[in-house]
């Protein structure tokens, strides 16, 4: 006769508890729901329903970004329960932002080895990953906060650049490329 689950350690889902499958990301982002307004779990629903629409249309190379997406998201959330936090709406923004950043460093890098058929593919999955980012802000709009920033707490010289950069990505919630950022407070804090 078998030894039973119970006996080999093994836990099994009690009726109040949820199946540990159903416990992933998105239970933890509708948790954190309350605190970002239900944006981040309309985001990362909105992921799951894309991966759901791909499946659906055998859209492998779609499919395959977004599920590397979720992935990136796992991590972050298993990163933020480790430190007592929780995957929002912001996290998840972070995330994509930062695989971003890495498709176009492979863009400039494939470009760089004549790779066209990747920097295609890379092309697919940045334009995909843009998708789920809120509108980016113009220049002139960032230039704006950056100067405000700068008359709002006195900042003068080039060692005020951390205080700038900290305080204008806290205002512009992550809709500001952090390059454009850096260099219009390095210019605005220059000698002049």
């Amino acid at each position: 006769m078998a030894p039973s689950a119970a006996s080999r350690g093994v836990m099994l889902p009690t009726p109040a508890q949820p199946p540990l499958h159903s416990r992933g990301f998105a239970a933890t982002a509708a948790a954190a729901a309350p605190d970002a307004g239900g944006a981040a779990a309309s985001l990362v629903d909105r992921i799951k329903s894309d991966m759901k629409d791909a499946m659906k249309a055998k859209d492998q190379a779609r499919l395959d970004a977004i599920r590397f997406l979720n992935a990136a998201i796992k991590q972050r959330e298993i990163e933020l329960r480790e430190a007592g936090g929780a995957v929002n709406d912001e996290e998840v923004i972070k995330v994509i932002q930062k695989l971003v950043k890495q498709r176009k460093d492979s863009i400039d890098s494939y470009k760089a080895g004549g790779r066209e058929d990747l920097v295609a593919k890379e092309q697919v999955e940045l334009t995909l990953l843009e998708s789920y980012l809120p509108a980016m802000l113009s220049a002139a709009e960032v230039e704006a906060v950056v100067v405000a920033v700068i008359a709002e707490l006195n900042l003068s010289g080039p060692k005020a650049m951390g205080q700038v950069m900290k305080a204008v990505m806290a205002r512009t919630g992550g809709r500001a490329d952090n390059k454009t950022v850096s260099d219009l407070a390095k210019a605005k804090l220059a000698p002049k």
